[in-house]
């Protein structure tokens, strides 16, 4: 299967409209993205999918817009012109003499704005095929750019092949309140998928510490596996739990005996520091977690090109410790590309 469909909702309501589109009898597969509101659909065939959920757009609720997905690449600019070029020339015996639009959406952080990216591949477009024009408002064809971090994604838009945009759940969806228990992040996917690929580290579990805790993704969804989560964290959570007890402090500053003074079954550390100075505050707490018991620590790199460097150091911490040993290294799919899931099990 490939990608074939971006699919919005109102940020918050993923699990619902992944739930509707998980129930359609076509053959599909409905993954999260990291970034909330969009889902992404894969299957073999786009035109296919289009179709089926035109016809059937009146059973989707939470569904606001779907847009159609050809091509897939990295977001590297000369990779777009590429990929963009392969397009053209599929579809050049129906757009030879038209006029055409390019339109970039972009999420994530990038050298470059949607408009300057516009303009390049509009350039770029005029440049190599002299029998085509820029039109921006009476286009015959628009090159659609969808950008989700280091991937991106490039179809040509007419009027058989287009987005799909339902008015009517976008006005709904503004008068309804999101649901109290509702996704807060990318990150509480990581625990939820962790979870499924691991579920015995998350059986029985009575005192949990959870590391760099806000905005409390993470404590939310342990609460519900453990009898008390310590979400250690100096910002404040967005979080209402009765077994979740808020220490409202830097990690490294935390006195364990007068704060917590029980032993761990699990600890988490999802923080956003050095990968030295992490994995460094995990093992200040491994002490005081039972034996057998597991730790789950996300190595954030200072950069993808030094993930490798980076993880090689926080081994070479762990190496010092006889009673802590690595269980798996894992990239989730909810991971950014400069992150990967150490689980480590204290022997």
């Amino acid at each position: 299967m490939k990608p074939v469909a971006l699919i919005t909702t109102k940020p918050g309501f993923e699990p619902k409209l992944k739930e509707e589109l998980e129930k359609l009898p076509i053959k599909k597969k409905i993954s999260w993205t990291p970034f909330r509101g969009i889902l992404i659909a894969y299957s073999n065939n786009p035109y296919e999918f289009l179709n089926y959920i035109k016809e059937n757009k009146d059973n989707l609720k939470f569904l606001l817009r779907l847009i159609p997905l050809k091509i897939e690449c990295q977001t590297d600019i000369e990779e777009i012109k590429k990929n963009v070029t392969l397009l053209i020339n599929e579809k050049k015996e129906f757009i030879k003499g038209k006029s055409f639009v390019v339109r970039c959406n972009r999420r994530g952080q990038h050298n470059f704005t949607s408009e300057e990216l516009e303009n390049i591949i509009g350039k770029y477009i005029l440049d190599n095929f002299k029998n085509l024009k820029v039109d921006l408002k009476n286009w015959d064809f628009k090159v659609n750019i969808e950008i989700l971090q280091d991937k991106t994604y490039i179809s040509i838009f007419n009027n058989d092949f287009n987005e799909l945009i339902i008015k009517e759940n976008i006005e709904c969806l503004k008068k309804l309140k999101r649901y109290n228990e509702r996704p807060l992040n990318r990150s509480e996917r990581k625990i939820l998928e962790l979870m499924k690929l691991y579920p015995d580290i998350f059986e029985n579990l009575n005192c949990v510490v959870d590391i760099g805790s806000s905005p409390g993704g993470w404590a939310k969804v342990l609460s519900k596996k453990a009898k008390i989560v310590y979400a250690i964290d100096p910002g404040e959570l967005k979080v209402n739990a009765k077994n979740i007890i808020h220490i409202k402090k830097r990690a490294e500053c935390v006195d364990f005996k007068k704060e917590i003074d029980k032993e761990i079954d699990l600890i988490t550390n999802d923080t956003n520091l050095y990968p030295e100075e992490s994995i460094l505050l995990t093992l200040k707490f491994a002490k005081y977690l039972k034996k057998d018991k597991y730790i789950i620590h996300t190595l954030k790199a200072r950069k993808y090109r030094t993930i490798k460097e980076d993880l090689e150091k926080v081994i070479s911490i762990l190496n010092k410790y006889d009673n802590i040993k690595i269980y798996r290294i894992i990239n989730l799919k909810a991971n950014t590309k400069n992150e990967l899931t150490i689980i480590l099990k204290k022997i």
